[in-house]
């Protein structure tokens, strides 16, 4: 009966003037044969072979963890097809991690193009990785890493190697190091906040709000998180510190206090107010004080999101009929309007270099992820099934994630923009919805 009534009342936000459904709605140069063909995600996957690392004393086991690590990070990429570790033909415990000690032919009999090797071992109370990325053809390495950090931190080692490596092929660092932050139910009937790397592999919950929870975006960088929650019955808008006992009160005003997004600085934050019964796009600072209402009017404005220079927002509003896409200068002025295609367009998020708008449009009855330049003459379908919701790009522009229904229940799905590499993120059961991706960490 609880989980009918918190449909119901989920339902009833979502239908709040147009929207609160928008609301909820992802170095050095290597002159080689690997870089020659990786162009970017959707190009020709390149055969890559991530040894087990050398474990000098531990366990082996921890250098076949760090592997399965990185080689998921790789796949996820869209860039590389891992060959598979029952074909490799050597030791890794006694083979050679340096060129003149790695018998090349073998790895090329079974298919690499690239080769990840290194070592771990422990110094103390910290662990020190030395990795090394390898073309195979020519018998040469493309570059390397060493890294020490504290125990229980290899993971995050392999996600900033898997950048690494994406930096040496592509010429742009990878968008591995990093943090997802949505809502799921895999806790209990109600839908919390939680958090999860890319690969999915330490997902841990940061709410007890045993509420409806909504509209998760990312403040202060990577320590903190704005969201929306009905704890005080009034949908009012919270800061999550990562690591503190609770989250804080930023803006409680009587009505929706929906969608806060932080600007790039940190002095202001977006948010949709409701007042004398119309919704419009206010700043309040971080402490919740209105510093000025950015859109007036009859109109249902909602889902604000930065441009990365901090001067301009992305909203959705009603005030042309339905839904659409608008841009406003953040200090206030006449909105322009993006999207023109489609009669339901809602969730705009402003992509990290600032060229490209990622939204939810409805297509036929369901929702689906496009992409479009702020003319909004290059317009991109990303998805093509089921219901795509709630896109966020990655930091460094190549990928978005965002909730779909395509395999029955939401869940958080990983593309890259052109719609050609799309990849399941979370496991089935969360109903997980609204994403929201975090810059790189410090």
């Amino acid at each position: 009966m609880m989980m009918n009534q918190q449909h119901a009342r989920e339902r009833a936000v979502r239908g709040a003037a147009l929207l609160v459904a928008a609301l909820l709605a992802v170095t050095p140069r290597a002159e080689a044969q690997v870089r020659g063909t990786i162009v970017g995600p959707g190009a020709a996957r390149q055969a890559i072979a991530v040894s087990p690392l050398q474990t000098n004393g531990m366990p082996p086991r921890e250098g076949e963890r760090f592997a399965d690590i990185l080689g998921k990070d790789l796949e996820l990429s869209g860039l590389f097809r891992v060959v598979d570790r029952a074909a490799y033909l050597e030791d890794p415990q006694t083979s050679g991690v340096t060129t003149g000690t790695i018998d090349f032919r073998d790895w090329s009999t079974i298919g690499a193009q690239a080769l990840v090797k290194g070592k771990l071992e422990r110094d103390g109370d910290q662990l020190v990785v030395e990795l090394r990325l390898f073309d195979v053809v020519e018998g040469r390495q493309l570059g390397g890493k060493r890294y020490r950090a504290k125990s229980g931190e290899l993971r995050r080692i392999a996600h900033r190697f898997a950048d690494e490596i994406m930096l040496l092929v592509t010429g742009e660092r990878g968008p591995f190091d990093s943090r997802i932050a949505f809502v799921s139910r895999t806790e209990g009937r109600f839908k919390e906040l939680v958090m999860m790397s890319l690969d999915g592999g330490d997902l841990r919950a940061l709410t007890k709000e045993r509420s409806i929870v909504l509209s998760p975006s990312w403040s202060g960088g990577v320590r903190s998180l704005l969201f929306t929650s009905f704890r005080r019955g009034n949908p009012s808008l919270y800061r999550l510190t990562l690591g503190a006992p609770a989250p804080t009160l930023v803006s409680a005003r009587d009505g929706l206090n929906l969608g806060g997004h932080a600007s790039p600085g940190g002095r202001a934050i977006a948010v949709a107010l409701e007042r004398r019964g119309n919704t419009d796009i206010a700043l309040i600072d971080p402490d919740g004080k209105l510093i000025h209402f950015v859109t007036h009017g009859r109109a249902i404005d909602v889902s604000p999101s930065w441009s990365p220079d901090g001067r301009r927002l992305a909203f959705c509003s009603d005030r042309g009929g339905g839904p659409q896409i608008y841009t406003v200068d953040a200090r206030g002025g006449e909105p322009k309007r993006v999207t023109f295609k489609g009669g339901y367009n809602t969730s705009p998020t402003w992509s990290p270099k600032g060229d490209r708008l990622a939204y939810a449009s409805r297509v036929q009855g369901r929702f689906q992820i496009f992409t479009t330049d702020l003319p909004g003459r290059d317009v991109v379908q990303v998805t093509q099934t089921g219901d795509n919701e709630d896109p966020s790009w990655s930091p460094d522009g190549r990928y978005l994630v965002f909730s779909s229904t395509r395999d029955g229940p939401r869940g958080i799905y990983l593309s890259d923009v052109s719609g050609r590499h799309q990849r399941r993120l979370t496991a089935p059961g969360g109903d997980d919805s609204s994403p929201t991706w975090s810059r790189r960490l410090d």
